[in-house]
Formats: structure tokens, sequence, C-alpha cells
């Protein structure tokens, strides 16, 4: 009887300290939409961007989604007061906003994003995107 209850204390320690009240809570009987937003709503977007890689990509829901997951990550991204961390996440907006133009060309608010953060950099002295995020930029149109 003793080792039973401390197995099961144990076992329930173990359980309380994988559950996490700040995951989203998913089913796998939602639909691929509400998946999504429930992890968008909660910032989760490597989360959305995986589970979207595993759909099929000529469906055009899923596309809307993806462009939607990279569009609030690269917004997302924007809002910091952090200085040390600022680069890294303009960075990372640029990467998201270039995701979302190979989406969808026709994105103006992630075209409007893009042109915010270069318009940024360019009054730094000595401060530009890193090279591979420029090379992207190129990629979508953008001449950096």
């Amino acid at each position: 009887m003793k080792y039973s209850l401390f197995s099961l204390l144990s076992f329930l320690l173990l359980f309380a300290a994988c559950t996490n009240d700040d995951t989203p809570y998913l089913d796998e009987d939602m639909s691929i939409t509400d998946q999504v937003n429930i992890l968008i709503e909660n910032d989760e977007y490597e989360s959305a961007i995986s589970l979207l890689q595993e759909e099929d990509r000529s469906n055009l829901e899923v596309m809307r989604l993806l462009e939607k997951t990279h569009l609030n990550y690269g917004l997302n991204s924007m809002n910091t007061f952090d200085q040390s961390e600022m680069r890294s996440r303009m960075n990372n907006a640029l990467v998201q906003f270039t995701e979302v133009l190979r989406i969808n060309p026709e994105n103006n608010v992630a075209r409007e994003q893009i042109t915010q953060i270069m318009d940024i950099y360019a009054t730094i002295p000595d401060r530009e995107p890193e090279e591979e995020v420029l090379e992207g930029l190129r990629d979508v149109g953008f001449d950096y």
C-alpha cells in the first residue's frame, strides 16, 4: 500500500509538472482552421507553422492559414521594446513578411511592414538586416 500511494503521488506530480495552463488546448477533432487560430491567439506561431507543414499545400485554406500565421508572427516580432533583441526580432519579422509575400505577392500589409522596417534601418548608420534576410527580400521584389 505504501508503495502504491508513493507511485500514485509520483504520477500525479509528474502529470501536474507536464501540464501547463499556458499551453493552448488543441483537440484532434478540431478543424485545422480552429487549431491554427488557437495557436495564433497564444503566440504559438512555430507550432502553427509546423502543424500546417503537414497539410496539403494545394489546399487554398491551408495556404490562407500559412499566410495569416506568418503575417501575425511578423507583426508580433515587431512589437518589442528590448533593445538587445531588436535586431533579431526585426530580422525575424522581415523573414515572416517575406514568407507572406511568397504565398501572396499582393499582401499589402506585409509590403507596408517591410518598407517601415527598412525605413527605420535607413536612419541607423552601419545597421542593416542580415544578408540572408536581404536576399529573401530581393526574391520577393525588394531591392535593398
